[in-house]
């Protein structure tokens, strides 16, 4: 019997496992922007964790992913935004070409709805940005979510603070984001296999600003209810008094 023919019958075999696809580790989609992608060797993992670390929030990380978003968008690819500390300026997604169908935000009440969420978001192949703030998680639910990305066709984006550096994680790409200008934004590479950490960059984004307002800042209008009037007169006070004599 031919090599070829073992090897098909034993690949066909109900008992043969054949391990993990390798070939997908190497996979990346553009990010949209030309020295991010040299510095990323190609662009964002297909298949793995990305971890965007910076000293605050607010300085261009969403716009740095807005290329991304755009490109799964128009593929009919779902993407949640998980805990996100600002509300998302409809206006800038419009003109940034990203349909707000496609958009939905998720709000969690602890650390275990987070991470159940991440999880699920991942393994149905949906375009997950997350933020850690406030939820911390350790290295066992990194890595958790880590093993349900090397699984996926999509990336998944962590927005971490500053202080994550401390703590090792099994993310696949690091990187540092720092601003110290409007619309720009300096990245600093943390951790991805075959580049030496520390390599930089800097994004510059178009002159238009948006504004964005904190979730626990916004205005909420008060619409008192309207009281139905009864369907009958209530009597005056002196017309009580003739009834009680």
């Amino acid at each position: 019997m031919p090599n070829k023919e073992i090897l098909h019958n034993l690949f066909h075999r109900q008992d043969t496992w054949r391990g993990r696809n390798r070939s997908l580790r190497n996979r990346v989609v553009t990010t949209g922007f030309k020295d991010l992608n040299q510095l990323l060797l190609g662009g964002w993992p297909l298949s793995g964790l990305t971890e965007l670390i910076s000293p605050q929030d607010g300085i261009g990380e969403v716009s740095l992913l807005l290329p991304t978003i755009k490109h799964y968008v128009k593929q009919n690819t779902l993407c949640v935004w998980l805990n996100p500390p600002y509300q998302p300026n409809a206006q800038a997604l419009l003109e940034a070409d990203i349909s707000l169908d496609q958009l939905l935000l998720v709000h969690t009440q602890n650390s275990r709805e987070w991470l159940w969420a991440a999880e699920q978001i991942i393994r149905n192949n949906a375009l997950l940005s997350a933020w850690t703030t406030g939820i911390e998680p350790n290295y066992a639910a990194l890595r958790k979510l880590q093993l349900a990305s090397s699984e996926s066709l999509t990336p998944a984006f962590l927005f971490s603070p500053i202080k994550a550096l401390n703590s090792p994680s099994p993310a696949r790409l690091r990187m540092g984001l720092n601003s110290e200008k409007a619309n720009i934004l300096n990245v600093t590479l943390h951790k991805l296999k075959g580049k030496m950490p520390g390599a930089k960059t800097q994004i510059v984004f178009s002159n238009h600003q948006t504004e964005r307002t904190p979730l626990n800042k916004l205005p909420v209008n008060i619409h008192y209810p309207e009281i139905p009037q009864p369907d009958y007169q209530i009597p005056k006070k002196d017309t009580l008094k003739r009834l009680n004599t």
